[in-house]
């Protein structure tokens, strides 16, 4: 029997990892791959352009300076003023803008006669990364035009600070915070590493479904199947598709009850949006397996694919305040879209026309992948039908 030795296992192993193409990839350009995703999705280092929605009541000097203010700083962009101060709300809650600010009717004559009329910010508070950065901002803004008034009407009156104080007091601030109002985290990220969970599990168990067959040897016997493959998408996919709807069903509601985390949307969306995410992550998942040859390929190339997903989502930093190529990868990923639907149906409690967008883009990856792979299907057996063709060829000349 021959020794090993420290030295001949190390070299063999070393050769085994040079020889694997894959498994380098894996371990030496991923991780540096990753630092630099990472490096440019926090670039911006600070949330900016975030979509605010004005109703000015009272139409004065103060408030437009208050309004050119809040455009003014990086985080805000002032791109809508409505004429209706309950216009502001609805479009807060319905995600057509993050924050509203509504200045109220006749506030600067109110504030001059000592009346506490606040000015008031509505964010939306599903998304955390949003609201703790426009929260801290919106007040840093008001305090800033307080003082600046202030400092104006010293220089008007000739008074001194206490005087002035008198004529024109602090400008007061409140907020409201949608759907969050106590920034608790347990109303945002669970939701976001449950959904994550989800799509790690089904992804892995479909890279399993033709790569199974071809390491067990059987994956010939679905050569029959080459001009209907969309039979073998079918009986592959089936069980995974129903797995991956009782996980949802199940993992939402232990959720829901258990752990009491909000579901104010309706059954039937939510039954819907799980529908097009699975249809998504099995057309994905089904064309990685395909064209893979063993379940390591397999897994290996679709969790290059799932673990930037969760970073990429908006869940750890929003998809407006990344660069634009990473939005353009963002918006190629099912989590994205789904984990956007999953917020406005159990947080926000919107039915289907919120989530249209997102179940359209589900359904649309899932399409297109699966439309690829079945495309493509023949080509997994075009060796066989090369070999078959030499075969018929060999048997002509025997005969002649």
């Amino acid at each position: 029997m021959q020794r090993l030795t420290i030295g001949k296992v190390f070299r063999e192993e070393l050769g085994l990892m040079l020889r694997d193409k894959k498994l380098i990839i894996i371990l030496l350009i991923t991780p540096i791959l990753y630092s630099v995703l990472f490096g440019f999705l926090y670039s911006h280092e600070r949330i900016t352009e975030i979509p605010v929605v004005v109703y000015d009541g009272d139409n004065s000097q103060l408030s437009r300076q208050i309004i050119q203010a809040f455009d003014a700083t990086d985080t805000f962009a002032v791109t809508k003023q409505s004429w209706n101060q309950d216009d502001i709300v609805q479009q807060v809650e319905e995600g057509q803008f993050k924050v509203g600010l509504i200045i109220p009717n006749d506030f600067s004559a109110s504030l001059k006669h000592g009346e506490n009329v606040p000015i008031l910010t509505v964010i939306d508070g599903s998304n955390l990364m949003y609201s703790n950065s426009a929260s801290r901002i919106a007040n840093q803004v008001i305090s800033s035009v307080s003082a600046g008034a202030s400092m104006k009407a010293l220089e008007q009156k000739g008074m001194n600070s206490d005087q002035a104080n008198s004529v024109f007091s602090t400008i007061p601030f409140r907020s409201r915070v949608l759907y969050n109002p106590v920034y608790n985290y347990k109303l945002f990220m669970p939701i976001g590493v449950i959904s994550t969970a989800l799509q790690q599990c089904l992804l892995l168990g479909i890279a399993l479904s033709c790569t199974r067959d071809k390491e067990q040897g059987t994956w010939s016997r679905f050569y029959q199947w080459r001009h209907t493959p969309w039979r073998l998408a079918i009986a592959k996919l089936t069980p995974y598709f129903l797995a991956g709807m009782v996980n949802v069903l199940t993992v939402f509601s232990i959720a829901a009850f258990a752990f009491h985390i909000p579901f104010k949307g309706q059954l039937l969306p939510f039954i819907l949006l799980a529908i097009a995410f699975n249809l998504a992550l099995c057309g994905l998942g089904f064309l990685f397996s395909l064209f893979s040859r063993t379940k390591v390929d397999a897994t290996q190339t679709l969790m290059l694919i799932a673990v930037p997903s969760f970073m990429l989502s908006g869940y750890t930093w929003p998809l407006e305040a990344m660069p634009n190529f990473l939005q353009m990868v963002a918006k190629a990923l099912p989590l994205t879209y789904y984990l956007d639907a999953v917020r406005a149906i159990t947080l926000k409690g919107q039915g289907m026309v919120a989530i249209v967008p997102d179940l359209l883009a589900l359904c649309l990856i899932g399409l297109i992948s699966l439309l690829i792979a079945l495309i493509a299907y023949p080509l997994a057996f075009k060796k066989r039908e090369q070999e078959e063709e030499q075969a018929i060829e060999v048997d002509r000349t025997v005969v002649e």
